[in-house]
């Protein structure tokens, strides 16, 4: 896997349905991040309280699925528009199991669970469908937690170092919490999940 974009982002206002609100929802290509312990360097969040927490430092999305937001938008859609910091060329989150331990660039991370979609898609990408459709598909990209401190950028690898455990995937709790959100839990999905000493205090109680 091959980083193709690294983003940041700080607070901008979006009005959708005469509402305005602010996020760094959207993030810009740069040529080089800095990821340290608790931030990527430029990173901004309009609510600290719930962004930018130490399990959540990174997040990862796959640019090739970019093309198929477009048509669903009608309209470009650039890398970084879903709030990654690292665009890679072609991520899978079936491919991540919670506690893989990823080198790319100077940076060690650790893969912790998945992103869950807020409203604040509709707002940043100007269309109402967008959180809804997002949380139907099985994409919802990769937060890391920071090893150690380092610098990325396009055209570095995000390569496997370390395993803890191949039974629980990033994609397996993050169907977990959307099968709860729709009221019917997964039992056998989520007794995996806790007996998964990789899970991390966060998700406890969120499928």
């Amino acid at each position: 896997m091959k980083v193709v974009s690294t983003n940041v982002g700080k607070p901008e206002q979006y009005t959708l349905n005469d509402v305005t609100i602010a996020t760094s929802m959207v993030r810009r290509p740069v040529a080089e991040i800095q990821i340290n312990r608790l931030r990527v360097s430029g990173d901004e969040f309009a609510n600290p309280e719930y962004h930018g927490t130490y399990d959540a430092v990174v997040y990862a999305l796959s640019a090739d699925r970019y093309l198929e937001w477009e048509h669903f938008l009608n309209k470009p859609f650039p890398l970084g528009s879903l709030g990654e910091n690292l665009s890679i060329d072609k991520l899978r989150e079936e491919d991540f199991f919670l506690g893989d331990e990823y080198q790319v660039g100077t940076a060690l991370l650790r893969a912790t669970g998945p992103r869950y979609p807020c409203n604040k898609l509709n707002y940043s990408s100007g269309d109402k469908r967008l959180q809804r459709e997002f949380e139907k598909r099985d994409w919802p990209g990769i937060y890391f937690e920071v090893i150690s401190e380092g610098k990325v950028k396009a055209g570095d690898e995000l390569k496997l170092v370390k395993r803890l455990q191949d039974k629980v995937t990033v994609l397996d709790l993050y169907q977990a919490m959307r099968a709860r959100r729709k009221g019917n839990p997964d039992l056998v999905k989520s007794q995996l999940l806790l007996d998964c000493p990789q899970l991390i205090k966060k998700y406890h109680g969120a499928f």
